[in-house]
């Protein structure tokens, strides 16, 4: 077993950004490996999730990123192999070797990574890694995004851009469970429109084939509560004139930017930076935005709640996660290109030895006690 104190550094397997490049530029190499520091865990990975903003930063255009090189990844599901520093491993709800799920500030991407100890749960039992892989991210954004940013409450009237994805499947949970009797979810094929359907959106609304705004507009000419965009561009200003008095726009990506070329992109970064101030005080009106790196990085506190209210929502069997796409974590290019092309739905995860990854603990537990036996 591990000890419990940081270890000298040592190198590890990683998929490290080496400066802006296309998916399928992306290789594993070696790198060296973490040390933990005060406040801080070192978990051993075996799955980690991709999310859209891992894309963004490999494209150079992630404002939060370090600078290249360096190894991405938001997520990890895995084993603690050692604390920052020994006597914080006391007071801790797992031990070494303990398998658990973490919200990580960049590093996802490898063997090991560094994760604080506020984003850091234990691992249900009946849970594969990929299962813990698939929640941090997307369960903590949408609990954060709905919650403590849109203030939502069952009499809500909720629009979730994006619903296909992995926030917003989650938000969509979350909004059901909530007790929420209008969820409209916006996505882009009949595909996604069953799909969405089938999760709890009671008006699914397929963009590329009709005007959102006017459809919304349509039918709640009196307004919606609570939005959620990670679009950005001049979908800010469509979605702030939907809302009723109190409704916030809660804003937590910028897809729309992402990828085009830059001249075409100047209408709509003018749209999101003339927001008129006067008119959300009229309106009694609001946009909101969320970074999450950021709520870890100076509200650890909050992270932990956050991650704790959904794990709190999981164990009463109030939420569900699917994992859509789990690949080996040598297909990386590959898993990024499909998301980058919008092929992909809920969430992707990238496995690290797929064979041992498929079990649980009470499996992995049962197979020990057939060998002895």
């Amino acid at each position: 077993m591990a000890s419990t104190s940081a270890a000298p550094a040592q190198s590890m397997r990683a998929v490290q950004y080496q400066k802006a490049c296309a998916a399928a530029d992306l290789a594993i190499s070696n790198v060296p490996r973490p040390v933990p520091k005060a406040g801080e865990i070192l978990v051993k990975v075996r799955a980690f999730g991709l999310n859209f903003a891992d894309i963004v930063s490999r494209n150079g255009k992630y404002k939060d990123a370090p600078p290249f090189p360096f190894v991405p990844g938001y997520e990890v599901a895995g084993t603690v192999e050692c604390f920052g520093e020994e006597a914080e491993a006391a007071g801790a709800p797992y031990g070494v070797g303990d398998r658990v799920l973490a919200f990580t500030m960049f590093g996802g991407y490898a063997e090991y990574a560094i994760a604080p100890l506020e984003g850091v749960l234990p691992l249900p039992d009946d849970w594969t890694f990929e299962m813990g892989a698939s929640i941090p991210v997307q369960f903590a954004t949408a609990w954060h995004c709905l919650f403590e940013t849109g203030a939502l409450r069952k009499s809500s009237r909720v629009l979730l851009h994006a619903a296909a994805g992995g926030v917003g499947q989650a938000a969509i949970q979350l909004c059901r469970s909530a007790g929420c009797e209008v969820v409209i979810g916006t996505c882009g094929s009949p595909q996604k429109m069953e799909l969405i359907g089938e999760k709890g959106v009671t008006h699914p609304i397929n963009y590329r084939t009709e005007d959102y705004a006017a459809r919304v507009q349509e039918m709640f000419p009196e307004g919606i509560d609570v939005i959620l965009n990670s679009l950005g561009g001049d979908t800010i200003k469509k979605d702030l004139a939907l809302l009723r008095p109190g409704g916030r726009v809660v804003a937590f990506g910028a897809a729309q930017l992402s990828g085009a070329p830059w001249y075409s992109l100047i209408g709509k970064v003018i749209s999101m930076l003339t927001v008129n101030a006067i008119d959300l005080l009229m309106t009694s009106s609001a946009i909101c935005g969320v970074n999450m790196k950021r709520i870890g990085d100076s509200r650890p506190d909050l992270l932990k709640h956050d991650l704790e209210s959904v794990m709190a929502l999981f164990n009463k069997g109030d939420l569900t996660t699917h994992v859509s796409l789990s690949l080996p974590w040598e297909e990386v290019g590959e898993a990024q290109r499909k998301m980058e092309q919008r092929e992909t739905t809920g969430k992707v995860v990238l496995v690290i030895g797929e064979a041992a990854h498929k079990e649980t603990a009470s499996e992995a537990e049962e197979g020990a006690a057939e060998e002895a036996g």
